[in-house]
């Protein structure tokens, strides 16, 4: 258990580092909007929204490192085999469905607009390159 433990304070020094970067990418994009350099929204409520995440979840994993009856329940809720079977295959379900509606949305967006359709189609290739590189990957390491 107290190596979990370790991989839980792991986890939490990393979501920290995560939300100071994304403060500090908020607060340098709103100094650059507000001396005009750019123009627009700088998506302030996709920045304030990650960070109130990752605060949550540092809350929450302070408590399960403090508490060892959390600490026990996170374990299991990480660990149970079932739980991770069912992510696996609702994560290939969701890969899967993914491709087809961006290659629908292409094959739509090429009778509108052509930037578009160039934008949707390299979407949809990078996608499949890293869906179908993780597949060879975990192919080999299992």
């Amino acid at each position: 258990m107290e190596e979990f433990r370790k991989k839980l304070r792991t986890k939490i020094i990393l979501c920290r580092i995560l939300a100071a970067s994304l403060l500090i990418a908020l607060i340098v994009l709103q100094v650059l909007v507000h001396r005009g350099v750019l123009r627009g929204e700088t998506n302030m409520g996709f920045f304030v929204g990650g960070i109130t995440v990752l605060i949550m979840n540092i809350m929450r994993m302070k408590k399960a490192v403090k508490d060892d009856a959390a600490l026990k329940q996170w374990y299991v809720r990480n660990t149970d085999e079932r739980t991770i079977a069912v992510q696996q295959k609702a994560g290939n379900f969701a890969s899967l469905l993914t491709l087809f509606l961006l290659c629908i949305a292409a094959i739509a967006a090429s009778y509108i607009n052509n930037t578009v359709y160039w934008t949707l189609g390299a979407a949809m290739g990078v996608y499949l390159l890293v869906y179908l590189g993780s597949l060879v990957y975990y192919n080999k390491k299992m």
